[in-house]
């Protein structure tokens, strides 16, 4: 397992791509448990507990599903598990991050500096999750970087659009 944390950490820090990873189901089950364990906490941490299991499950299932039909309509499904291990698994290793800036919102409110400092690491930490899916990517359907990072953006926008129309205030 340690040996898994630390390919997941040298993806994070595009080092290596998603072959360095086994393509286990066990493996597939066990980080997206962990992906929907800290997807749950961000959610928990930006809306209260306002249909937690909904945003969850549907936040999984919409990265489950995208990533199976890009496979898929490249002919690549059995890249599968280990691009969703590498995909979920960065997520899961840079939450300590993102849980940081989300418990900078409060201080922010009465401080500039702690509010610019939130508003540059949330935009930092943006930025580079892109570059790790792009990455990832990259190396699943042997496309160019800038093609892996154009369907890296479509996913984290596309996515976010989507989480925010089903779980719109009053919806």
């Amino acid at each position: 397992m340690i040996q898994v944390l630390r390919s997941l950490i040298d993806i994070a820090l595009l080092r290596r791509d998603p072959g360095a990873l086994p393509a286990s189901l066990a493996l597939l089950v066990l980080v997206a448990g962990c992906y929907a364990a800290t997807s749950a906490l961000q959610s928990w941490m930006l809306h209260g507990g306002d249909r937690l299991l909904a945003r969850t499950a549907l936040d999984l299932g919409l990265a489950l599903a995208l990533f199976w039909v890009l496979l898929a309509a490249t002919r690549r499904v059995h890249r599968y598990r280990q691009t969703v291990i590498a995909v979920l698994g960065t997520s899961v290793v840079l939450t300590p991050f993102v849980v940081g800036l989300l418990l900078l919102q409060q201080p922010a409110l009465s401080s500039y500096a702690v509010k610019l400092l939130a508003w540059a690491g949330s935009v930092a930490l943006i930025v580079w999750y892109t570059l790790i899916v792009g990455h990832i990517l990259r190396s699943a359907l042997e496309v160019g970087f800038v093609t892996s990072i154009a369907i890296a953006l479509t996913w984290l926008i596309a996515g976010d659009a989507l989480l925010r129309r089903m779980f719109a205030q009053g919806a």
